[in-house]
C-alpha cells in the first residue's frame, strides 16, 4: 500500500468513527408570580436558565432581595445569597428541578406534566369534545391524591390539570394558556393554579406569567455556579434567609 492510499485510508476510518455530537439545547425564560392568600398577595420574580441534562440555575428576587438556586441532573441543589456570600445545600423533598414548568416542557414531559415521573399510572383515557382527557392513580396507596386528570388539547399539550383527594374534592387545579413556540418547542406562558385548603373553605390562587422565552440562546448564566469562596451554612441557617428574604 502506497503512503497517499494509506493516508485516505486512515482519513476514511477517522470519518466513519466521528459521531456527531448532540447539542445541548438551551432554555431560558423569564417568570413572575403572584400569589393570592387570605387576602393577601405576594409577589416575586424569577429567571431560569436550564441547559437540558445539564443544570438548572434560577434567580429568585423577592422583596429586593436575591438568590440564586443551581440543581444538578444528579438532584442536589445548592442554595446561595450573594449578599452574604453564604451558600447551603437543600434537602432533595424541599425543592427539586421537576417542580420547575420550564424543566418539565424542556424534558419532554408536557404531554403527561411529568406524572409518570411522579410515580402516577395511566388508568383510562376519553375524548371530551376537541380535548383528550386522561386519568392518573398513584401507583402506591396512602397519600393524599386520589387521581389526577389531565385535559389536553388537539395538539397534545395540557390546558388543565386537576387533583382529587378521596372523597372526589379537588386539591389544585390547573390551568394552562398562550402557548408560544420557539425554534420547535412549545411553552404555556401563563400558568394559573387554584389551590383548595384541606380544612377550610378556602383557596389560594397563584399566577404566573413567562416572557421572553428563548431557545438555544447562549448566555452566561447557564454556567452560573456558586463561587468558591463562598461561606457554607448549614440548612437551619439557609432558609432561615430565606424565609427572611421573603417577608
Amino acid at each position: 500500500m502506497n503512503r497517499r492510499l494509506f493516508l485516505f485510508f486512515c482519513l476514511a476510518l477517522a470519518l466513519a468513527g466521528a459521531r456527531p455530537v448532540a447539542a445541548q439545547r438551551l432554555f431560558s425564560v423569564e417568570e413572575q408570580t403572584k400569589t393570592v392568600s387570605g387576602g393577601k398577595m405576594r409577589a416575586a420574580d424569577k429567571a431560569l436558565w436550564y441547559t437540558r441534562g445539564g443544570n438548572l440555575v434560577i434567580r429568585w428576587t423577592q422583596s429586593f432581595n436575591t438568590y440564586y438556586t443551581i440543581s444538578t441532573p444528579f438532584g442536589f441543589t445548592d442554595l446561595y445569597y450573594p449578599a452574604s456570600n453564604e451558600s447551603t445545600t437543600l434537602d432533595r423533598e424541599m425543592f427539586n428541578a421537576s417542580d420547575e414548568l420550564l424543566y418539565t416542557f424542556a424534558e419532554g414531559g408536557a404531554e403527561d406534566l411529568g406524572l409518570s415521573k411522579q410515580d402516577f399510572a395511566l388508568k383510562s383515557t376519553k375524548k371530551d369534545g376537541s380535548y383528550t382527557v386522561r386519568r392518573y392513580e398513584p401507583r402506591k396507596s396512602g397519600g393524599v391524591c386520589a387521581w389526577v386528570e389531565l385535559a389536553l388539547d388537539a395538539d397534545a399539550l395540557p390546558v388543565c390539570c386537576t387533583y382529587y383527594n378521596k372523597k372526589g374534592k379537588v386539591i389544585t387545579k390547573t390551568y394552562f394558556s398562550k402557548y408560544t413556540t420557539v425554534k420547535g418547542f412549545a411553552f404555556p406562558m401563563r400558568v394559573t393554579e387554584i389551590s383548595y385548603l384541606l380544612e377550610k373553605n378556602d383557596s389560594t390562587v397563584r399566577l404566573d406569567i413567562y416572557k421572553n422565552l428563548q431557545v438555544d440562546v447562549p448566555d452566561e448564566q447557564f454556567g452560573f455556579h456558586v463561587p468558591s469562596g463562598a461561606k457554607v451554612v448549614d440548612m437551619k441557617a439557609g432558609l432561615k434567609a430565606m424565609k427572611k428574604s421573603a417577608k
